[in-house]
């Protein structure tokens, strides 16, 4: 018995590692088309959303047949709930702070997420931050503060689009996090997220109209958005769930931060993408909150 967990340990963390790596790779193809070849957010997140939508409702269909809209009959108004304020605003959000910044900078500011849902767990058992909370909420914050400024107060080197949309992220995710819970623990997190992806491409295909928007469509272009669908969207979100089962969740929140070191070093070496000392600095004390809250102890956490 020991050896087959060990054996699932080993399993799962290989998996959550590539979902990873994927997760920052496909970040960095969302910067490479959105910065050098002119493809904006309203465009792509809409036409992302709607055909991984597609792709996990299909799935969805041939696993689970009629079951698979039960969530429609008795959950409708938390499913559209979840899909506006949860997936639809992380995934627009994400895609415009990577436009506003990098795929590094973004994926490191959406980490703040975990300092948002500690805080909200604080307000909601009314109690005060203790002693690990508040070091990870400091860290955080210093973090936040050398990559913006880079250690100078008079000078702000990030762009404010990249802050706000950055910190938007991180909201973003937060709600993606905690509203789909009792929906995913009913319905799965293959229809919850399937028909969540869906609903929230239409509505912005309705808002954007990007059909509409000029782009031009290259080899460079299909092939970027074809892995930001399938490397980016399928499976890492398959894989990280395995991952879980195998590996635990504490193990797969920690190795999912291959998606942040992913992102930079490609950027960096892909994209020619350049970061700064206090760059380094600030993304180690932001994801250093991830490992010292994980390790918290489970009445605590």
């Amino acid at each position: 018995m020991e050896t087959n967990n060990q054996n699932n340990i080993k399993k799962g963390t290989i998996i959550c590692l590539i979902a990873g790596l994927m997760w920052g790779f496909s970040g960095v193809c969302g910067q490479y088309i959105m910065q050098q070849k002119g493809i904006t957010t309203t465009w792509l997140v809409p036409f992302r959303l709607v055909f991984a939508g597609l792709i996990m409702i299909t799935i969805g269909f041939i696993k689970q047949g009629r079951q698979f809209i039960a969530v429609w009959k008795k959950d409708y108004v938390r499913l559209l709930v979840f899909a506006l304020c949860g997936m639809t605003f992380c995934q627009f959000s994400y895609f415009s702070s990577i436009a506003a910044s990098n795929a590094g900078t973004a994926t490191v500011l959406q980490q703040f997420s975990i300092i948002f849902v500690m805080l909200y767990t604080c307000f909601r058992k009314r109690k005060l931050p203790d002693k690990i909370e508040l070091i990870s909420l400091v860290l955080a914050l210093i973090g936040a503060f050398f990559m913006a400024t880079h250690g100078n107060v008079d000078s702000l080197v990030m762009s404010k689009a990249g802050l706000f949309w950055g910190f938007c992220n991180a909201l973003a995710v937060t709600l993606y996090t905690l509203l789909p819970v009792k929906l995913i623990k009913e319905y799965g997190a293959l229809a919850v997220t399937g028909w969540a992806m869906m609903i929230g491409g239409i509505v912005l295909q309705l808002v954007f109209k990007p059909w509409t928007i000029d782009v031009t469509l290259d080899a460079q272009v299909i092939t970027a958005v074809i892995i930001i669908i399938i490397f980016g969207t399928i499976l890492p979100f398959a894989m990280y769930l395995r991952g879980v089962v195998l590996a635990g969740a504490n193990r797969a929140v920690m190795l999912s931060n291959m998606e942040p070191m992913t992102a930079t070093i490609l950027s960096a070496l892909l994209l020619g993408q350049q970061f700064h000392l206090m760059d380094i600095i600030g993304s180690i004390c932001i994801l250093s909150t991830i490992f010292i809250l994980s390790y918290k102890p489970n009445d605590n956490k």
